[in-house]
């Protein structure tokens, strides 16, 4: 070994070359300002929920992926007699369409919209039948395409609005148990109690949180 190698092999620095490493991966996912976001969205058919947001380090830091979460009990809108509980999950992309990871952008998604609830005290015209409990269990799950804009950098607004390929239906049915084990099929939800805007598939919803 001349001595040249033995200086190189002196002047290895396995730490050094993990320092180096590291900054440059972080350079790469972190090339864009403020990459996550966390916030709450409130609109149809999240309801109430909250919103995770990175953005990628991919075309031009203008691609992100979002996840939408709603867990929500409905029981203190209701009759004491009745309970309902709303889950509402949806993941996709959103692509920025001039500046990186804000202004305004458009995206894809798939959403699962559950509900689910029940209510006692139901009484047939058979009298014999005793009080019967009805029960209900929904869920639509749709691709969804959307246009919206994040507004502001630390703290940041968003207005979306969008459209499910899949929309609601008119009506919900409910169905009745009688303690004989017989059941009857009524309506939770009715036609014409939901607005058209939402049987139509029209997704809508604001939203604020924080960068960083």
């Amino acid at each position: 070994m001349n001595q040249t190698q033995i200086a190189m092999k002196k002047n290895f620095n396995p730490k050094m070359i993990l320092i180096v490493v590291s900054l440059f991966t972080s350079s790469i996912l972190f090339s864009q300002e403020k990459p996550f976001r966390i916030g709450v969205k409130i609109g149809f058919p999240n309801g109430v929920g909250g919103n995770i947001e990175y953005v990628l380090p991919l075309l031009g830091n203008k691609l992100s992926v979002s996840l939408d979460y709603t867990g929500l009990k409905a029981d203190k809108y209701l009759e004491d007699d009745e309970s309902a509980k709303l889950n509402y999950m949806e993941g996709g992309f959103n692509y920025y369409f001039t500046k990186e990871g804000k202004g305004f952008y458009g995206g894809v998604s798939y959403g699962s919209f559950k509900l689910k609830g029940e209510s006692t005290g139901y009484y047939s015209d058979d009298e014999t039948k005793g009080t019967g409990t009805g029960s209900f269990d929904f869920t639509n799950n749709s691709v969804n395409i959307k246009l919206g804009a994040k507004l502001g950098g630390l703290f940041y607004f968003r207005p979306e609005v969008g459209f499910a390929f899949s929309g609601f239906p008119k009506a919900i049915d409910m169905i009745i148990t009688y303690p004989d084990g017989s059941t009857e099929i009524d309506s939770f939800i009715e036609e014409g109690d939901l607005p058209n805007v939402i049987t139509s598939g029209l997704i809508f919803n604001i939203g604020f949180g924080f960068a960083f």
